[in-house]
């Protein structure tokens, strides 16, 4: 079986409107920015992004916590944001925390 998770941390940049599934699920999007400096071919080089974190159910929740400027870390899997943009990748958080 493959593997798919990822974590990150970064500052927690803009926070979108929760929202409710049809379920009665929460879902909400938030922005995360990464800078870090990594090793490549011997060689460092700074990355630099900004990434989509979608939370859904008790994350949106805990969410409310936060505010931009936070720093956070997430942990989670990366699946395309939609069927119709199958190339662009949201990461689904499972754990949201924020960094000390």
């Amino acid at each position: 079986m493959e593997q798919n998770t990822l974590r990150i941390s970064g500052i927690l940049e803009k926070q979108f409107p929760p929202r409710v599934s049809p379920a009665g699920v929460a879902h909400q999007d938030i922005l995360l920015q990464h800078r870090s400096r990594q090793l490549e071919a011997g060689v460092m080089r700074e990355a630099r992004l900004v990434l989509t974190v979608h939370l859904a159910g008790e994350l949106v929740g805990q969410a409310r916590d936060f505010s931009p400027g936070d720093r956070i870390v997430v942990s989670g899997f990366l699946a395309p944001a939609s069927y119709r943009e199958s190339e662009k990748l949201v990461l689904h958080a499972q754990t949201l925390n924020r960094q000390d």
